[in-house]
């Protein structure tokens, strides 16, 4: 079965990720930036003046053995960036058309 990876990040890690990308030769993902909203624990990420940051979000669909790997790289970043914050979500995709 594959899986969908989400990966919420903030914005400034934007190259790292783009890097992460390349080192693990990600051929198909989609990329909205610009996301606002506010976490438990990290906050609000509204692109305003008051809360100036924003999150990226990357989503990619794969077998699950593959995006498990991904999932273990994006979260050494998350733990080498804990002050910027991001987030995982690993979901089951049942269908792909």
């Amino acid at each position: 079965m594959d899986s969908m990876l989400l990966f919420f990040y903030n914005e400034i890690l934007d190259e790292e990720v783009e890097n992460l990308l390349k080192k693990l030769n990600i051929e198909g993902f989609s990329k909205i930036e610009n996301v606002k909203g506010k976490g438990k624990t990290s906050g609000y990420h509204l692109g305003n003046s008051i809360f100036p940051d924003t999150n990226n979000l990357l989503i990619i669909v794969g077998e699950k053995k593959k995006t498990e790997k991904i999932k273990e790289e994006f979260k050494a970043l998350k733990e080498k960036y804990r002050e910027e914050g991001a987030k995982i979500f690993v979901l089951p995709v049942s269908e792909v058309y």
